[in-house]
């Protein structure tokens, strides 16, 4: 009981930190496809026969999520890149004056 005290929090607080360093639809299409994964890998090791359409669906889910994780990866490279631009000071006694590159 102990053991699932300690790993919950554990969880909550790794929950907060992705929600404060991405976002609450990124922690949720995460969490949504760790159980997609958690579930196919199950079905194969526990060797269960399902449909088409039910492995068409999770398919749908894990390829969606990675393109989600792609598109945001690469707004988080554009805003970084934006964010290291090089600044030259015109007037350096003021402070006044700088000019982004």
């Amino acid at each position: 009981m102990s053991t699932s005290g300690i790993f919950g929090l554990l969880i909550s607080i790794v929950t907060n930190l992705q929600i404060q360093y991405t976002s609450p639809l990124t922690h949720n299409i995460s969490g949504t496809a760790k159980a997609c994964s958690q579930t196919v890998l199950a079905t194969y090791i526990y060797e269960q026969h399902k449909t088409f359409s039910w492995w068409l669906s999770n398919a749908i889910v894990l390829v969606s999520s990675a393109i989600y994780t792609f598109v945001r990866q690469q707004e988080m490279k554009e805003t970084f890149r934006q964010n290291q631009q090089p600044v030259i000071a015109t007037e350096t006694d003021t402070g006044k004056g700088q000019i982004n590159i």
